[in-house]
């Protein structure tokens, strides 16, 4: 199993977003709420190899899940694990408060 260094989880989960064909995996994903990586590949016009590429690099940063069924491989976004990376996010750059008090004072 891979054990990814808790130093570089912020920095990995934004990295899937960094790149757009990433992005436009993220896209359809969120429309299709979950794919097999061909129908993927053949969505986005780009061979099976560079999109698992792409797909290793977004489950990596905890983007996206995956799971096997058979031979097929199945992606989903991985919406829980999304949110636990931006309430840190907003926690290192003390935005929960802010917001927190905005939400208080009907701002």
């Amino acid at each position: 199993m891979f054990l990814q260094n808790p130093r570089n989880e912020l920095p990995d989960h934004f990295l899937g977003f960094a790149n757009p064909t990433r992005l436009r995996i993220l896209e359809r994903l969120a429309q299709a709420g979950e794919e097999n990586v061909n129908d993927l590949a053949e969505f986005l016009h780009m061979s099976q190899p560079r999109i698992s590429w792409h797909l290793r690099m977004l489950r990596v940063g905890g983007v996206i899940k995956t799971r096997r069924e058979g031979r097929q491989v199945y992606c989903s976004l991985d919406v829980e694990n999304i949110r636990r990376y931006r309430e840190r996010l907003d926690q290192m750059l003390g935005m929960s408060s802010r917001v927190k008090v905005r939400e208080e004072v009907g701002a």
